[in-house]
């Protein structure tokens, strides 16, 4: 997850849009590299975070690919 989308979350959160984005990643087969679709996909999970105020992973994991193949960010 870019540090950068951090910046501004409690360390609750941190760890919770971390784990999420580590789920998504597994579950997309998405290595954690600097590119547009792991850059979409933190953005996203960022966005899914403030928007629902969800912070178990799985859950968030879940809202965020949902999110995604609904077309949503």
């Amino acid at each position: 997850m870019p540090r950068r989308f951090l910046e501004r979350c409690d360390p609750l959160t941190v760890k919770a849009m971390e784990e999420a984005f580590n789920k998504a990643c597994d579950a997309l087969g998405l290595q954690r590299t600097k590119d547009g679709v792991t850059e979409s996909l933190a953005r996203t999970i960022v966005e899914q975070a403030h928007l629902t105020g969800e912070l178990d992973p799985a859950k968030l994991c879940a809202r965020t690919l949902s999110a995604l193949s609904n077309g949503r960010k």
